[in-house]
């Protein structure tokens, strides 16, 4: 179990061009507060009232339908924990965000994994949900955009979940849905088994601040909040999450950026794939690229980035996912592999895929 926790908080200090914790490199604006701006000596607003209303403007919902928290992670052990018990099963998808694992784990609760990405193939909802109703579980969760494929699960396919899963929860974890654009929060009220967490880490670039969300219906709210522990966010991520929050056009601006680096890496590496045909990677809704090498070469291509001061993340089955960076970023990305690439084709040991 703590194998995945250890993955998760992956931590290096030393200079790098840094594409594997799908953070935004473009910040909001530059802070000016200092320290002595607040009352280190009074705990924290305990309902983050101010937080959850200023957040509930950007995305349309009433405060009284957010709970907030300590990033997205404390959320997702907040359901987990408020509705799992030993030997209850859990649904979730394969890959997906290895967290689920280590709460429902915790919780003594089996997870069930559905077979999610087969090569860039569409999610067939009907399988799903037989696949799912076999397992007879207590609770689906899942990311979408999904972390880490960037493949999504269409709307009506979510709404026909919905309806034959009415008496569980379906949790949807929308960690990168400003990326995507389509999200089910509206829904909240027409579906009660429907929870939606959001956070600020990804497309908000307040990674640091450790700030989430949960969005449902009053009475999964009411249902919820009273396990959640006191005094969960910090007066300072609090404050500063509030006044982050009101940079909106700062924010679209940044994530247009993200938009066009996006197209532009992937079509950069597209390109690269067609050339020397021993990688592949896919279409992504979300600030990253999903791939996967052939075998023989993914242990030279993960050193050849670590020694370019490149981190990227990696996964079995020789899988790999990018982080859309800066510009710059991903210029010095995209030239280390085209010499990498490059360097195979003059040693004559280039093969099919």
């Amino acid at each position: 179990m703590y194998d995945v926790v250890n993955n998760y908080f992956e931590v290096d200090n030393k200079e790098h061009v840094k594409l594997n914790a799908n953070e935004n490199p473009y910040k909001i604006y530059e802070l000016t507060k200092s320290l002595e701006d607040y009352e280190l000596n009074r705990y924290p607003d305990n309902d983050a009232l101010l937080l959850r209303e200023t957040y509930g403007k950007c995305i349309g919902i009433k405060k009284e339908n957010i709970l907030a928290g300590n990033g997205s992670d404390e959320m997702i052990n907040l359901i987990i924990s408020s509705y799992i018990s030993k030997g209850d099963t859990v649904i979730t998808l394969e890959p997906d965000f290895s967290m689920y694992d280590f709460y429902t784990r915790r919780q003594g609760g089996n997870i069930t994994k559905y077979k999610f990405f087969s090569g860039g193939n569409k999610f067939n909802i009907d399988e799903f949900i037989s696949f799912a109703k076999s397992n007879n579980p207590r609770l689906i969760i899942f990311s979408n955009p999904n972390n880490p494929t960037g493949n999504v699960i269409d709307e009506v396919d979510i709404f026909k979940m919905l309806i034959e899963f009415e008496d569980i929860k379906v949790v949807i974890d929308e960690a990168y849905v400003e990326f995507y654009g389509k999200s089910m929060v509206s829904n909240i009220e027409k579906y009660p088994n429907l929870i939606i967490i959001r956070t600020l880490s990804k497309a908000w670039s307040m990674a640091a601040l450790r700030v989430g969300f949960l969005i449902a219906n009053n009475a999964t709210i009411e249902e919820i909040k009273g396990n959640k522990v006191p005094y969960n966010i910090n007066s300072i991520s609090q404050s500063l999450a509030t006044e982050l929050l009101k940079y909106e056009e700062t924010f679209k601006k940044n994530l247009d950026l993200i938009f066009r680096e996006r197209k532009k890496v992937y079509k950069e590496l597209v390109l690269l794939q067609e050339k020397y045909k021993i990688f592949k990677v896919y279409p992504s809704k979300a600030n990253f690229i999903y791939g996967q090498f052939n075998g023989k070469y993914i242990l030279n291509f993960l050193k050849e980035l670590e020694f370019n001061n490149i981190k990227i993340r990696s996964f079995k089955d020789n899988y790999f996912r990018i982080t859309i960076g800066s510009f710059n970023e991903n210029k010095i990305l995209i030239e280390v592999i085209k010499n990498f690439l490059g360097n195979i084709v003059k040693k004559k040991i280039v093969g099919e895929y």
